[in-house]
């Protein structure tokens, strides 16, 4: 499970394809509703590295990721950007705080070279005031949202930490296969202490199943962790 909005994060595979059905569509968003959300925003392009939200921001957009890929980040305590997950083609991002209000608490960035439509929270609710395939779409995502993290939760909370542990590395490394977090992020995501976590990195590690780096963890044989994921 991944701190991050109101969705559990898994890895996304950049598609760098302008049609999102040819990226991941968000559990309970149609082709339908991105369409209007393409209608009714602004399209932009970002550069590589650049940072488009910060922690403390107003939540005042909703973003449609079209091409490319974006990643949300917080600081730890030790100062260092521990990434929680990525964005790519088909996915949203703010969802939640646009309607909620709330402040950004995540940094938003954008990976590479990436494109995404943003639609203003005044045009968002007014598409859910008047369009109701918005509406219903925006109910099944929350919906899907509150399945995931109730069914996942029990899920995982009857799993052996090892287990969970193989788990989410192998659900949200990047590409190259490699975790941007702490030894305390990844505690908090999993609900035990930084040294059970820690024990059972170097587990890992002594397996040859992953690298361990200051604030990184890279995953050297995914199919060998998968593996250890499922073992008694």
């Amino acid at each position: 499970m991944v701190y991050g909005e109101y969705q559990l994060v898994g890895n996304s595979v950049g598609t760098d394809m302008a049609d999102s059905r040819q990226g991941k569509l968000e559990p309970g968003i149609t082709e339908d509703v991105l369409d209007l959300f393409r209608a009714n925003g602004t399209r932009h392009t970002y550069q590589k590295n650049q940072l488009i939200v910060t922690v403390g921001d107003d939540f005042d957009s909703l973003f449609l990721i079209e091409e490319g890929k974006f990643s949300f980040s917080s600081i730890d305590r030790n100062g260092r950007a521990s990434v929680y997950g990525y964005k790519s083609a088909g996915s949203l991002w703010g969802l939640a705080g646009v309607l909620l209000g709330t402040p950004a608490s995540f940094f938003f960035e954008a990976v590479e070279e990436s494109v995404a439509v943003c639609v203003s929270r005044e045009a968002l609710w007014k598409l859910i005031d008047q369009d109701p395939i918005v509406r219903r779409g925006i109910i099944r995502r929350l919906g899907w949202a509150v399945f995931e993290a109730t069914t996942f939760g029990h899920e995982e909370r009857m799993l052996p930490l090892k287990k969970r542990l193989a788990n989410f590395l192998i659900r949200n490394a990047n590409e190259a296969g490699t975790l941007e977090l702490s030894q305390s992020v990844l505690a908090r995501n999993l609900g035990v202490s930084r040294y059970a976590v820690g024990t059972q990195l170097q587990t890992l590690k002594r397996l040859s199943l992953i690298e361990i780096a200051y604030g990184r963890v890279r995953i050297l044989d995914p199919e060998s962790l998968k593996a250890y994921g499922t073992m008694a």
